[in-house]
This record gives C-alpha cells, structure tokens and sequence, in this order.
C-alpha cells in the first residue's frame, strides 16, 4: 500500500516534467521551421526588415553554431546524473528536445534518453 501511495504521489511532476520538454520542443521547431529555415525571413533580415525576429534568428544560429546549445546539453546531462531529482531531470530533458530540433543532435539525443531514463520511477522490490 505504501509503494503505490508513493508511485501515485511521484507522477505529477513528472508529468510536469515532459510537458514542459513538449512545450521547448513545440517552440524550438517553430524557431526552426518559422525563423530558421524559411527563405522569406532569411531575405528580410538581409534587407534590413525584419525587426526582432532578425535578431532572435541571429541569436538562434549563433548559438548553434558555436555549440552552445550542445555544450548547456551536456552540462544539463552532467547535473541530472549527479544531482537525480525530477527538476534536473526535467531540465536534461527540455534542453535534450531542443537539441535534436535546433541541429545539436549528439548532444541532444544523449540529454534527451537521460532525462527519459531518470524519469522513470524506480521498481521497489518488497
């Protein structure tokens, strides 16, 4: 009876957990499919017309052309394996998401399956 009590009070946040990760994965491809990618913005932001979408465009390609989302996805992966709470797990798991979207696929792939694994509630033996 104390086992299910404890699995059935652990679910929400990590419920909480993976919407979170769906919502920076649902923004993260519409900065990719919407800001990134499209040619329309690519030559707006050339002719100086493009206001602060150009510099969030910017910012964005930046960011992963230095690496930086790859390298706050394995410093992410690093705190959820040493500190193991459902908020650092949470956090691996968004930045994993947003990873495999915004073109840092190694780094995210790795941050996404462990912050998948550490979601998962440990099995109690009796």
């Amino acid at each position: 009876m104390a086992i299910r009590a404890h699995a059935a009070a652990g679910w929400r946040p990590r419920l909480f957990a993976v919407l979170v990760a769906a919502l920076v994965a649902a923004l993260a491809a519409w900065a990719r499919y919407g800001l990134i990618e499209p040619h329309v913005v690519a030559q707006a932001c050339l002719a100086g017309q493009g206001g602060v979408a150009c510099g969030v465009r910017a910012a964005l390609v930046q960011a992963f052309n230095s690496d930086l989302l790859s390298a706050l996805a394995l410093a992410a992966t690093a705190l959820a394996l040493l500190w193991r709470h459902v908020s650092s797990a949470a956090l691996c798991l968004a930045l994993g998401a947003a990873g495999l979207i915004l073109f840092s696929f190694q780094a995210g792939a790795l941050a996404l399956l462990v912050g998948a694994l550490l979601l998962i509630p440990a099995v109690r033996q009796a």
